[in-house]
């Protein structure tokens, strides 16, 4: 069976109905998608008028009708037949050459369709059909900067009508224009069916140190850096841009200023890997002296991974103060990573845990001085004598 052919078993298996709301061209309604074929799109507009759009006009970058019977869709009414009432939908004209027809695209925000044909000092030339002349300006080709406008000589764009003078002799039409409108329309198509939760494939467009951009038809979307892996690592190692990814929307949410922002996450189409059971580590005591190695500096202190630890669990903070140098003394050249410390556990608990290496060094005079002691205690009792014999000797010397 064709697509007319359906089409119009379609409507007719449908009825005909009375009371029904009047449109016009150019107007934007939203209608529920009532059935899909291979080239159309039906539509019910109101419960009792029906539409259909051209489904070239609904398809992703890979070719994919993006609809479903019961979404909704919102577009523009491009015709009305006078006869069965049938409303077409869409977002462009078409390619009619008809003045009437291309003052109205103009009069409703509508584009048309049309081929470049030529180069000239100031734009692209530009047939709509039947003869029907326009001019594009160099600035209204593209939002970016195109370096030789030739190679778009034989290509059939959609412009929108930007002005018309001289009863159509003159017309102006800007591609540029036309793009951002088809972007907008993909962005809320794109929008109208996402959800928390479900999986959208996009192709990354920019990486950085917070995140990877990704652009899922339309719509830029973020997948944060700690949503790339579970496994801690740098992000650009991971992911590149031009890469075709799969993703779980995470949140979707609206800015101050009405925009929606889309994050993603990878890391939960990702089983979590089982982790090695670590051997509990040593309650680090107060007043306990431990080694360990410095991870990272900052101005306010360093930070140490205890020896015999894992993360956070065994790494802690040093402050500048308890470092046992100079006031002002650039750390980063007196404790490069990797340095190894002794230091002496200050403070515990609560996920913190404070060091000193001025303690510590401290801690191992005060060791040293009381090991002495130890050693010569008994020689140290006969070489002084008691306070009474140091007194004696006192008065004798007197």
């Amino acid at each position: 069976m064709s697509d007319d052919s359906s089409f119009a078993s379609l409507f007719e298996a449908q009825g005909k109905t009375t009371a029904m709301r009047s449109v016009r061209v150019g107007e934007s309604i939203e209608a529920v998608v009532s059935g899909v074929a291979k080239d159309t799109v039906f539509l019910e507009l109101d419960g009792k008028r029906q539409g259909f759009m051209e489904a070239s006009e609904l398809r992703d970058a890979e070719g994919q009708i993006t609809v479903k019977v019961g979404d909704k869709v919102r577009a523009k009414v491009v015709d009305i037949d006078a006869k069965s009432g049938t409303v077409r939908l869409g977002r462009a004209m078409g390619k009619s050459g008809d003045i009437t027809a291309i003052m109205q695209a103009r009069e409703a925000g509508l584009t048309v369709e049309g081929k470049v044909t030529g180069v000239n000092k100031g734009g692209l030339e530009v047939d709509l059909g039947r003869g029907t002349r326009a001019f594009c300006p160099m600035s209204q080709i593209s939002s970016r900067f195109v370096e030789d406008v030739n190679q778009f000589v034989g290509q059939t764009w959609n412009f929108h009508v930007t002005d018309i003078k001289d009863g159509g002799k003159n017309i102006v039409v800007s591609r540029k224009s036309a793009l951002e409108q088809e972007s907008a329309d993909q962005r809320a198509q794109v929008l109208s069916g996402l959800e928390k939760g479900k999986l959208v494939r996009g192709v990354v467009t920019a990486v950085r140190d917070f995140g990877a951009f990704v652009d899922i038809g339309g719509l830029e979307a973020l997948i944060p850096a700690s949503e790339v892996a579970h496994e801690r690592g740098q992000i650009q190692d991971r992911i590149k841009a031009g890469e075709s990814v799969e993703a779980q929307v995470l949140d979707i949410k609206v800015d101050d200023k009405g925009n929606t922002k889309v994050s993603l996450s990878l890391k939960a189409m990702i089983a979590a890997p089982e982790r090695e059971a670590r051997a509990p580590v040593a309650k680090l005591a107060i007043g306990s002296v431990v080694k360990g190695k410095v991870t990272r500096i900052e101005t306010y202190g360093v930070f140490v991974q205890v020896e015999g630890t894992q993360g956070r669990e065994g790494r802690g903070l040093c402050p500048a103060a308890e470092l046992g140098v100079p006031r002002g003394t650039d750390l980063r050249k007196v404790f490069p990573e990797g340095t190894e410390l002794t230091a002496k556990v200050l403070e515990t608990g609560d996920g913190r845990l404070k060091l000193s290496v001025k303690g510590a060094k401290d801690a191992a005079e005060r060791a040293e001085f009381e090991a002495h002691l130890d050693q010569g205690g008994a020689g140290s009792a006969k070489g002084f004598g008691t306070l009474g014999d140091l007194l004696k000797k006192f008065e004798k010397k007197r």
